[in-house]
């Protein structure tokens, strides 16, 4: 039987999303994946290999979207749909609310050094995506001149990961809307000039 890669990455992403890496056994894998424990390990070496390959791929798709917002006539209005779709999704997805890399962050310590890296790796590529759209917004004139690139994208980054913990949590959008309508008005405020 002959496994498409794409299809395998996605079952396994959703079964390490839902469950973590430490819950998620080999027995698991083996039914997510409809493939024998001989046939995964030949395939990824390890549990940890399935895994680097999902947080890749995870932040490879997360980037894409990120780079879609940048290059979006309205990078703000861009943003805004990008953390709607993010945070709001039907309740059957409710686990994907949760950011997958920061769900890791949580395992650091047990998922191994070539995944850790992955994970780290990947926090940095979206830390990244987010200064290109501060960036961008900038250079439409969405937000000030003024606006410090790197404290801002660091600052929405944060944000971001903090509002997806919220949305995990609600059982309606309306929340999640208001704060994300507050998230864009503090986008757009002032920045503290000097560090303590």
């Amino acid at each position: 039987m002959k496994y498409d890669h794409d299809e395998i990455i996605e079952k396994a992403t959703t079964l390490f999303w839902k469950r973590g890496f430490q819950a998620a056994g080999m027995r698991d894998i083996q039914q997510a994946l409809d493939m024998r424990p001989g046939s995964i390990y030949a395939r990824f070496q390890s549990k940890e290999g399935l895994f680097k390959l999902v947080i890749e791929q995870y932040a490879q798709n997360s980037a894409d979207r990120l780079k879609q917002v940048v290059a979006a006539e309205s990078p703000l209005n861009a943003l805004y749909r990008f953390f709607e779709a993010a945070l709001t999704g039907p309740d059957e997805q409710r686990y994907m609310r949760q950011c997958l890399l920061v769900k890791s962050i949580a395992e650091l310590d047990i998922i191994g050094d070539v995944a850790k890296k992955a994970v780290l790796d990947s926090m940095q590529t979206l830390k990244a995506g987010f200064s290109d759209i501060i960036e961008a917004c900038i250079e439409n004139g969405e937000l000030p001149a003024h606006t410090p690139t790197t404290l801002a994208a660091d600052w929405l980054q944060n944000q971001f990961v903090g509002l997806r913990a919220f949305a995990l949590m609600q059982d309606e959008n309306k929340a999640i809307i208001q704060m994300i309508d507050k998230v864009m008005i503090d986008l757009k405020g002032r920045w503290p000039q000097k560090t303590h």
